[in-house]
């Protein structure tokens, strides 16, 4: 780790050493999107390794405040789950000060399939031991308990709807449709809350074994299946060491709970309009800070997945649109050219490498963007105009006049709505070249339970 440090960093020292009663012998920033630092501290003759949580320094969590992950945690440690010890909050910078734990998050670590799924198994036991947990304390700490079958159901999208409201800058007209779909489609016959994760499938494990769970920003009371259905989403990005499949099934296995295919299918798509109404308002008219590669792939796949999710519930399939092939032509020297450019520019830290690695993802994307964007925008006018009446004359006015309809418009436009929704993302999809493999995992393939 480096001893340079700046001051940020400086002012981070203090406040951990003030913490943990122990010098600060290194600090080092982890090299991702969002703020986060490894330190290492000598107490009592021993080195104590930390991990620093910062956060996202954008406004699109539900549950603000790094306070309240920092209590979740703190509770979880009493009711036995492994998750890292907290000493407190760093204010300047923001973040928690907690134990680094060792092990791994790629299964691709484990010894092999066999224990690769075991680690898995492991994890779904965890995350039914923490289902199981009394939720007294954690009322009392503040985290709000649901009432009735639709407030259970409901509860993490109802925590998002003042933040969509708060940071909504411009016309949403797929989330205002989404919304209004998602309190149409609630199953009313799940009412017991429980403690639920809310972005589950982050542990850390080594020698087959998990070490501790993790990221508890989402944490809140509602429907284990939020969890479960929240899994399909996360094995895309990082896989779990075993299909969703068979850890829904393995958790009813263990728990006795009987899955319901459908409500799956519910949650799949709640837990993903969530996502998409976070990220709304700050996408549509970002600040410089909000301009990052990873919420541009964010907001397309979690579209993506939401639309899929409603898909099963209605039983409907969508049609992929054809993936994107760029022409051999004379603008592919200059597309080459950029990418030797950006090759060549010198990097001195993690971060800055990781943004040239953005840097060319995004103009391979641009050019995708420019080859095909004009041709996928007509065809976005000519179907807007087939549900509206007319035919605007921008993107920008069809999702202002569309959103106007959205309002108005009753259950009966919901398949014509749905599929305009649905070709318009699986367009999106088509051009994001670099990462279009990322994306595909967000076509679901339906759970079998």
């Amino acid at each position: 780790m480096s001893l340079l440090r700046t001051d940020e960093e400086t002012r981070l020292v203090a406040q951990i050493e003030t913490l943990t009663h122990g010098e600060v012998t290194a600090i080092e920033r982890q090299p991702r999107w969002r703020k986060a630092w490894y330190a290492t501290v000598r107490r009592e003759g021993a080195e104590l390794p930390l991990y620093i949580r910062g956060d996202k320094q954008i406004d699109a969590e539900p549950y603000p405040g790094l306070d309240r992950e920092a209590t979740v945690l703190t509770l979880l440690a009493s009711g036995g789950l492994p998750v890292p010890h907290v000493y407190g909050m760093a204010r300047d910078p923001i973040g928690i000060v907690m134990d680094w734990v060792p092990g791994e998050r790629d299964v691709a670590a484990a010894a092999d399939d066999a224990q690769r799924q075991r680690v898995a198994e492991e994890y779904i036991e965890l995350l039914a031991r923490m289902h199981a947990l009394d939720i007294a304390p954690f009322v009392a700490a503040g985290i709000e308990k649901p009432e009735g079958a639709a407030g259970v159901a409901l509860s993490y999208f109802n925590a998002h709807l003042p933040l969509y409201e708060r940071t909504k800058r411009g016309p949403q007209p797929l989330v205002e449709w989404a919304l209004r779909w998602i309190q149409r489609n609630v199953p009313l016959h799940r009412e017991v809350p429980r403690l639920i994760h809310g972005d589950p499938g982050q542990f850390l494990f080594e020698d087959g074994r998990v070490t501790c769970l993790y990221d508890f920003e989402a944490t809140h009371i509602g429907d284990p299946m939020h969890d479960l259905a929240a899994l399909r989403l996360r094995a895309g990005t990082e896989p779990l060491g075993a299909d969703p499949d068979h850890l829904v099934r393995h958790y009813a296995r263990i728990t006795g709970v009987e899955i319901d295919a459908g409500v799956l299918s519910f949650h799949t798509a709640a837990f993903m309009l969530a996502a998409v109404m976070s990220m709304a308002g700050p996408l549509y008219d970002p600040r410089p800070a909000d301009m990052q590669l990873e919420y541009q792939i964010w907001d397309v796949m979690c579209r993506r997945a939401m639309l899929w999710g409603m898909a099963e519930v209605m039983g409907v399939a969508i049609t992929p649109s054809a993936p994107i092939v760029m022409p051999e032509g004379r603008s592919s020297m200059i597309a080459k050219v950029l990418d030797a450019t950006i090759e060549r520019i010198e990097v001195t830290d993690p971060v800055a490498a990781g943004n040239r690695q953005s840097a060319r993802a995004l103009a391979q994307w641009a050019r995708a963007e420019a080859f095909a964007g004009v041709m996928h925008e007509a065809g976005d006018l000519d179907r807007v105009a087939e549900i509206i009446g007319f035919r605007p004359s921008t993107w920008h006015d069809a999702d202002e006049a569309l959103e106007q309809f959205v309002l108005r418009a009753g259950p009966e436009h919901d398949a014509a709505l749905f599929a305009y929704f649905a070709r318009q993302i699986e367009d999106r999809v088509a051009v994001a070249l670099p990462v279009r493999d990322r994306l595909a995992h967000y076509a679901l393939t339906p759970v079998q339970v």
